[in-house]
């Protein structure tokens, strides 16, 4: 069974491979294709637009320690809350982040940050994030994640055009 497969020229499907409902969809206009790889028992996606857009979807499956440390104490429930606090809480660059925004509902499907880096290491740069997450049962998080270096405000609306868009297929 392949894990990623093209709907239309624009839109794509991302799931975690042989394990049903954990599919979601998304328009990409000017990405061609995606890059795939097992990171352990993770799923990685990744790839660049004609604009120089980075793109990438982990899928970040939880071993049983994880599903008790952060799915079970809410009673096992699943929601966009739950990866979103994870994710936002041991990002690899949080101490480089400014002007941070949340948005979306812990109930919704997906969550919603962004945040800029201006410095990274002594260096100078104009850098945007943005980041989507969700959940399938109790044991998989997905965080989508969306960067350009030199980005202008057009590509801070094409990124959020983008994330908006990524539906789950249940």
């Amino acid at each position: 069974m392949l894990s990623f497969s093209t709907i239309s020229k624009n839109d794509f499907e991302f799931s975690y491979p042989k394990r049903a409902k954990t599919t979601m969809t998304s328009k990409l206009d000017n990405f061609k294709k995606f890059d795939k790889e097992w990171r352990g028992t993770d799923y990685y996606y990744f790839s660049t637009s004609t604009d120089s857009l980075n793109c990438s979807v982990l899928y970040y499956k939880l071993n049983k320690d994880e599903q008790k440390q952060y799915v079970d104490i809410f009673g096992g429930m699943t929601n966009a809350g739950i990866p979103f606090a994870y994710f936002s809480e041991n990002s690899n660059l949080k101490k480089y982040e400014i002007n941070a925004e949340n948005w979306g509902k812990m109930t919704d499907d997906f969550m919603f940050r962004q945040n800029d880096i201006s410095e990274f290491e002594g260096v100078k740069i104009h850098q945007k994030h943005m980041y989507a997450y969700t959940m399938f049962d109790k044991d998989l998080f997905v965080i989508i994640h969306l960067s350009k270096v030199n980005y202008s405000p057009q590509d801070s609306t094409t990124m959020r055009t983008i994330l908006n868009s990524f539906k789950k297929i249940n």
